[in-house]
Formats: structure tokens, C-alpha cells, sequence
């Protein structure tokens, strides 16, 4: 697939979904180009001008587990959600080599960075934000 293809496809596959913290944010994709994983944690620590110990990296499947997770089955915006981000997962899973969810964390605004890397180190960053207090 090509990566204008594969681009196009991931903005669909990202159309409506929010991520769910104590506010509702969308994702926003973001082409990174060449991009070795070592590099990760150092380009999203210099962007958000933290020390890289702020810049925590967690378990793709947890995150996904959690989003995923529809906490009130008679909510249908939540559940319709939560079936969108398990599409998404699959699609990354299907289309992409390595994936990442780091977190930038310093503060109640933390930036969610889902990291997908292709086999020749091209890199795509879906990006969010939680609010946690």
C-alpha cells in the first residue's frame, strides 16, 4: 500500500473516534517520515521541551484494552467508540510493524502519542490528549 494510500485510509479509520479522559479529544495523524524507534521518546521530549523521564512509554495493548473497553453497554456514542478504536487497532496491527503509545507526563494536559512504524523505519504519529487531574 502506498503511503499516500495508507494515509488516507488511516483518517478515515480515525474519522469520529475521541479519546476519553475527563474531556473527549480527537486524534490527529501526523506524517513523521524516516524515523528509528530508539529516536521516539528524544523527538516527542524536544517537541514538548521536557526532560525524556517525562516522556513515559506504556503497553500498546493496554492502552487498546482500555480504550476499547465500553464501560456502559447501553451508552451507544461509548460503545460506537469504543468498536471504532478496536477497527483502528486492527488496521494498525494489520498495516504497520511496530506500535508505540507514549505519554507525555507533566501535568493535567498530557499529550497521547500512538507511534506505528512501517518496515522501513517510516513513522506515523496518531495524536491526542488526556485530561487528568
Amino acid at each position: 500500500m502506498s503511503q499516500n494510500t495508507l494515509l488516507e485510509n488511516l483518517t478515515t479509520k480515525t474519522a469520529g473516534i475521541l479519546y476519553y479522559s475527563e474531556s473527549e479529544n480527537p486524534l490527529t495523524i501526523e506524517s513523521w517520515g524516516r524515523l528509528p524507534v530508539a529516536e521516539i521518546t528524544g523527538k516527542i521530549a524536544t517537541r514538548h521541551q521536557v526532560e525524556p523521564n517525562v516522556v513515559k512509554t506504556i503497553s500498546p495493548t493496554d492502552f487498546f484494552n482500555e480504550v476499547e473497553r465500553a464501560p456502559d453497554p447501553n451508552d451507544a456514542p461509548i460503545v460506537e467508540n469504543a468498536q471504532k478504536f478496536k477497527a483502528l487497532h486492527q488496521f494498525l496491527k494489520e498495516h504497520f510493524t511496530g506500535i508505540q503509545v507514549v505519554r507525555v507526563e507533566d501535568g493535567t494536559s498530557i499529550p497521547v502519542y500512538i507511534v506505528c512504524h512501517q518496515p522501513d523505519e517510516t513513522c506515523v504519529a496518531l495524536v491526542t490528549t488526556a485530561i487528568e487531574s
